[in-house]
């Protein structure tokens, strides 16, 4: 069956990824509802968001991201470091307990 044919209801499925098409933030379809399309979502700030939409104001998006697109949010050097050193204890320790 093509797209062209499918019900509206049908049109979005759970793990689709959209946008709205007026612009915004990349969008994970978690249930269609009678009421619309739910999706979740962080925002430019990180906080985890969530709403309804209706299908006719969304657009799909490539599952995957462009490298260009990918934000890499910054803990500060400590944090990168400690979660290294943590690993590699990790890493020796298993190693020595035969793991």
């Amino acid at each position: 069956m093509s797209n062209a044919t499918r019900d509206v209801v049908e049109q979005y499925c759970v793990g689709d990824v959209v946008t709205l098409k007026a612009g915004g933030s990349r969008m994970t379809v978690t249930a269609i509802t009678a009421e619309g399309v739910l999706c979740q979502w962080f925002d430019e700030h990180g906080e985890f968001r969530q709403g309804t939409f209706a299908s006719e104001v969304l657009g799909w998006e490539p599952r995957s991201i462009p490298p260009g697109l990918v934000h890499v949010r910054g803990y500060g050097a400590g944090a990168w470091v400690g979660s290294l050193a943590a690993g590699a204890m990790f890493a020796q320790t298993a190693l020595k307990s035969g793991v």
